[in-house]
């Protein structure tokens, strides 16, 4: 073997690791964002339901929301009534979005709940209110006391709100891929 075929082999060797571990070591480096803390509970017709989504954000949309770019994520929260032995049945459901983005006139944060709009003085509390939840959940039918009952919660990036051009950056960017596993938790029916 020439010195020239060696060059080669070692070339494509180890570009070839470099494709399989990269992508390890970029999801290493970040975590992916997932919802914990599902708990809640079931009365009349309607279920509270509490949860934190943990990992969403990540420094670069940090840094876009100090620079005045709004971020918005769409959450949906199932409510499913839970029968041993069959299939579980979905009572309820709803879809929202809520949004921050930061005003460099006024030097404040503004997160958008739905109804309101809550003005808050730094970026910790913009995060916090962006990733604690709370949830009233309107249900088809009336609660059954002591039944058991689930809450599938998932959220992602709502990126229908960016302009073209930033949509168009952030389609090809892993770094704002922010979309959640579907996460489950108890509901209690006292």
């Amino acid at each position: 073997m020439s010195g020239e075929a060696v060059l080669r082999y070692v070339a494509i060797s180890l570009i070839f690791l470099g494709v399989l571990v990269a992508p390890g070591l970029s999801a290493a480096a970040s975590p992916k964002p997932r919802i914990t803390d599902i708990h809640g509970q079931a009365k009349g017709r309607s279920a509270l339901v509490h949860f934190t989504l943990r990992n969403a954000f990540t420094p670069g949309m940090v840094e876009a929301l100090k620079s005045g770019i709004e971020i918005s994520f769409k959450t949906v929260v199932r409510v499913q009534r839970r029968h041993r032995n069959w299939f579980d049945t979905t009572v309820g459901e709803i879809t929202f979005s809520r949004s921050v983005r930061y005003d460099a006139l006024s030097r404040v944060y503004h997160l958008n709940r739905g109804k309101e709009v809550e003005l808050l003085p730094d970026i910790f509390t913009a995060l916090a209110g962006m990733t604690r939840y709370e949830v009233i959940v309107p249900l088809s039918y009336k609660v059954e006391r002591g039944k058991r009952y689930r809450a599938y919660v998932r959220t992602r990036l709502d990126k229908v709100g960016l302009s073209d051009p930033l949509r168009s950056i952030f389609f090809f960017s892993s770094l704002w891929d922010v979309e959640t596993e579907w996460a489950r938790g108890d509901i209690s029916a006292p």
